[in-house]
């Protein structure tokens, strides 16, 4: 392959190749706005123009139908993506309709669509994930009941309830300021509740150092949370210092029950993937973040190597 000829790339024309490596992790290519609203230098839409331009033109960057990816990517995953796009239109108005559903249960107050869908990709490996914010103090007690639900689910019903984020009122800070995390905030997709989308990213708006073109979505879908009689009455049941110690217990049994379930994990593994506190509960078995953020680092590295060229 023949080197290119710019021997130092500026820190916005490197962040632009970082972040098309970032989604290549997912074999995700990336239309001309979105590597604008996901690169972590502000500037400017005509200096993005030419620097995209510049890398393109040096071979950094591949280009074609509209997508710019990894030089190393194979194009077949433009079909990947195009495919991928068209099953997350016919998804969304269905996992609209179950995050309305999910809000039915008690205490919850918010939901936005997280993963992939969220980023407006789905396949037949794909499920749906929820970022659930319920109310102060109530997080534990929520999260068992609906645990309770979904044992009742068929295995093929499951890929429609995957919980694996809570976060309370409370406390709404995320303390992962990493890419990976930066990037699942950005692409937040409102559904229940808009209000507490703005409100989450106001209580983390450090993610807006990594995605600054990013801008906040507007309310067009989302609805506002419902609150049938047995949410309330069920709500009822758990008041005051009486609620609060049962969420207490909840939360001791339940992070206990998870230790059991993987005693080989490290400690800093498990507080990262079951980060089980009051007002959080994140349950990530397969360490995504973690893998996530090695892969990105390996991808780095890798491309300097090919390309004798530095990406700091």
């Amino acid at each position: 392959m023949e080197l290119t000829t710019i021997n130092i790339l500026t820190k916005n024309q490197s962040e632009i190749i970082k972040t098309v490596l970032y989604f290549d992790m997912f074999q995700y290519p990336l239309k001309h706005n979105e590597v604008y609203q996901s690169i972590t230098e502000k500037q400017t839409i005509e200096e993005f123009d030419k620097n995209l331009k510049l890398l393109v033109d040096e071979g950094l960057v591949k280009h074609k139908n509209g997508f710019y990816f990894n030089i190393n990517s194979n194009e077949e995953i433009i079909t990947r993506r195009i495919k991928g796009n068209l099953l997350a239109e016919k998804m969304l108005p269905l996992a609209h309709k179950y995050c309305y559903k999910v809000a039915k249960f008690p205490f919850i107050s918010g939901i936005c669509i997280s993963g992939g869908l969220s980023k407006n990709y789905y396949d037949k490996n794909s499920d749906i994930d929820y970022f659930v914010i319920t109310k102060p103090n109530r997080l534990w007690i929520c999260r068992t009941l609906f645990i309770l639900f979904y044992k009742t689910l068929s295995q093929k019903k499951r890929e429609f309830y995957c919980l694996n984020y809570f976060i309370s009122e409370s406390d709404l800070v995320i303390p992962d300021n990493n890419k990976f995390v930066a990037t699942e905030l950005a692409y937040l997709l409102p559904s229940v509740n808009y209000d507490i989308y703005t409100t989450v990213l106001a209580h983390n708006n450090w993610y807006k150092e990594m995605h600054p073109n990013k801008p906040q979505l507007p309310n067009v879908n989302t609805k506002t949370t419902p609150n049938p009689i047995i949410k309330r009455i069920i709500e009822s049941l758990f008041p005051g210092k009486l609620g609060n110690w049962i969420d207490d217990k909840l939360l001791i049994i339940t992070l206990n029950h998870w230790r059991k379930k993987y005693p080989e994990m490290s400690q800093e593994d498990f507080d990262l993937q079951f980060r089980s506190r009051k007002h959080v509960c994140k349950r990530h078995s397969h360490g995504s973040q973690n893998k996530a953020l090695k892969m990105w680092q390996e991808k780095i590295s890798e491309f300097e190597i090919q390309n004798q060229i530095s990406l700091k």
